[in-house]
């Protein structure tokens, strides 16, 4: 089943090359000169890694090592992941399992702390194919199973049915026939399920594969018609073809010599349409077999001088290809070696010129040197004492940030306190006994009690008004619930009455945070929203809560018209807090474009 799927995939590579194997070798010398790049330049590096690897599979090679160098600068783990995960295919078709192996470990381990379910299902499965090629099938099932769960969680239809199909062939290694038959089972059954045709022909033909070794030609035969009827359904010629000679193969088996010779001629005559000179040798070996089987020798020798020619023209294709390739690189090779030469010569010249001009300077120089050791001596001895002068004003300054920034916090506390506790209170006895007097009125002085009952209304407004002030100046479920719940409060609050759609996540915090942590990160997030809601002219904010190793990070994006954080950075007071916020608590704030022409606001906090 390996051989059909990756000769299906052959013609399409084969087209690639000829038409883009220019452009992608330009793409790939701008990529490898690069020292910096976005998040979209390093995902196309990957793309392009991901179609040369086959084939090319060096450069492939160096590029992903390049793109994994970039993302590491860039701080992109999600790019991180793809790259080691294109770096362990590569290194495992070159037969380095525990080079690959590594490589998908680091992979796994980066979604899995993101909790990237549909990547840690390719990563489980990926590690599967690396064990069962080493023959240890025990561990290559067990990453199976850890991808067919994942698959079958998320409702990942394709991979669940490969990756019972993976179990299968694990099965069917370990010579388990009944077991590799129920996977099989399981996989084409979950394929009508979901309607997918081609997973539908790969099961049949698995299971067509194994009752033909087994010796029951008739039900593979079966399995074999069922897998050429999906493949003539959604043309695909070659799986027709090796669906065909599957089919003559068993009638081999039952010497049924017209059937078999039948069917050979089916597959020929759509090996010729297709010029897949492969397809022809495996066609004229089997009419071998069949004339051998019938004692036409003569026959049998005719087609076996057939299948060889076909297989020395293939052999011969190649091995032009391969010259044609060595012989490029010969020269090339060839010219940067005279190129080293001249440079070479140039460098020497340089060098005898460089020499006498030294010679000339040198007793200079000594004079000079004193001086400048002097210099040095002075000049260090002050930047020392200036460094530690600056050590001590920064750390004064963050004190004093500190300070300003606790105070603030200490005095909305109380004011909130005295809001609540002192005006609420007092609103909210003067709203009760207003009511009261409204009712005594309501009969003897109808008028007047409906002037109170509009004054009461308007205390119970003024009541909401004071406690809605209370709790944004210190929300109470901030200092019993934490954060991710204050957070999700405040943006439902603040976009309740607004067109502006949002969408809130976080993952990887399971525990409370320092009270300055906590609070500073909500201020922060609260001055982000409102700055959003007032100048953004955005319809959709995406917020993200994280915790990345020891690292807190949070992400807000918009939709909007756009910021330029550094000319506005001193202007803004919201925009000033931030910042003073963010330094109290030894962070990192940046803003920055968003995919969607927006603004893209990232704060990071270190915790212990």
């Amino acid at each position: 089943m390996k051989i059909k799927i990756l000769l299906i995939l052959l013609p399409c590579i084969l087209v690639f090359q000829k038409c883009g194997f220019a452009q992608a070798e330009e793409n790939e010398k701008f990529y490898l000169s690069l020292n910096e790049a976005d998040s979209a330049t390093i995902a196309s590096m990957i793309n392009l890694s991901t179609r040369l690897y086959r084939n090319e599979p060096e450069k492939a090679l160096s590029l992903t090592s390049k793109a994994l160098e970039l993302a590491t600068a860039n701080q992109n783990v999600f790019l991180q992941s793809r790259a080691h995960s294109i770096t362990g295919v590569i290194l495992k078709n070159q037969g380095k399992f525990a080079e690959a192996l590594s490589s998908h470990y680091k992979s796994k381990e980066i979604n899995d702390s993101l909790n990237l379910l549909r990547a840690l299902a390719s990563n489980y499965n990926d590690i599967g194919i690396i064990y069962k090629t080493m023959g240890e099938f025990d561990i290559a099932l067990e990453s199976y199973l850890k991808s067919n769960a994942i698959c079958v969680e998320i409702g990942l239809d394709r991979g669940t049915i490969m990756s019972f199909n993976n179990i299968g062939t694990i099965y069917e290694a370990k010579n388990n026939s009944e077991k590799a038959i129920y996977y099989y089972n399981l996989a084409y059954e979950k394929a009508v399920e979901s309607e997918i045709l081609d997973a539908q022909a790969i099961a049949l033909n698995n299971l067509g594969e194994i009752y033909a070794t087994e010796g029951d030609g008739k039900t593979a035969q079966d399995f074999f018609r069922r897998t050429l009827a999906i493949d003539q359904k959604t043309n695909d010629k070659v799986g027709s073809s090796y669906s065909i000679l599957n089919l003559a193969g068993t009638f081999i088996g039952q010497k049924a010599w017209d059937s078999a010779l039948f069917y050979y001629d089916k597959a020929e005559q759509l090996a010729r349409e297709l010029e897949a000179n492969q397809l022809l040798i495996h066609v004229y070996h089997g009419k071998t077999k069949v004339m051998e089987d019938q004692g036409e020798f003569e026959k049998a020798l005719e087609m076996n001088r057939l299948a060889e020619a076909f297989k020395d023209s293939l052999y011969n294709e190649t091995r032009t290809q391969q010259l044609a390739e060595a012989e490029a690189r010969y020269e090339a090779k060839k010219k940067d070696q005279e190129i080293a030469l001249l440079e070479q010569d140039r460098m020497l010249k340089d060098i005898t010129i460089k020499q006498h001009y030294a010679e000339r300077i040198a007793l200079v120089s000594l004079i000079v040197l004193g001086a400048l050791i002097i210099w040095y001596l002075f000049k260090r001895n002050k930047a020392r004492q200036n460094e530690l002068f600056s050590r001590k004003l920064i750390k004064q300054k963050e004190l004093n940030l500190k300070t300003i920034v606790e105070t603030q916090e200490t005095e909305r506390k109380r004011i909130a306190k005295d809001l609540h506790d002192g005006i609420g209170q007092t609103l909210s006895g003067i709203r009760l006994a207003m009511e009261s007097l409204s009712l005594n009125l309501k009969y003897n002085l109808p008028e007047e009690s409906e002037q109170i009952k509009t004054l009461t209304q308007h205390i119970d407004g003024a009541c909401k008004e004071v406690r809605a002030i209370s709790h944004q100046m210190m929300p109470r479920i901030l200092q019993e619930d934490g954060m991710i719940p204050a957070i999700e409060d405040m943006l439902e609050k603040s976009f309740k009455y607004s067109s502006i759609t949002y969408q809130y996540e976080h993952f990887g915090i399971d525990k409370r945070f320092s009270e300055n942590v906590e609070v500073s990160l909500y201020r922060i997030a609260q001055e982000l929203i409102n700055n959003i809601i007032k100048h953004s002219g955005a319809n959709r904010v995406h917020v993200q809560l994280f915790r990345l190793k020891k690292m807190l990070v949070l992400l807000i994006e918009d939709n909007g018209s756009g910021f330029e954080f550094e000319k506005q950075k001193n202007k803004g007071i919201g925009l000033m807090n931030i910042t003073s916020r963010v330094e109290t608590v030894h962070g990192e704030f940046n803003l920055e474009p968003s995919p969607d022409s927006g603004t893209l606001a990232t704060i990071r906090i270190p915790i212990v």
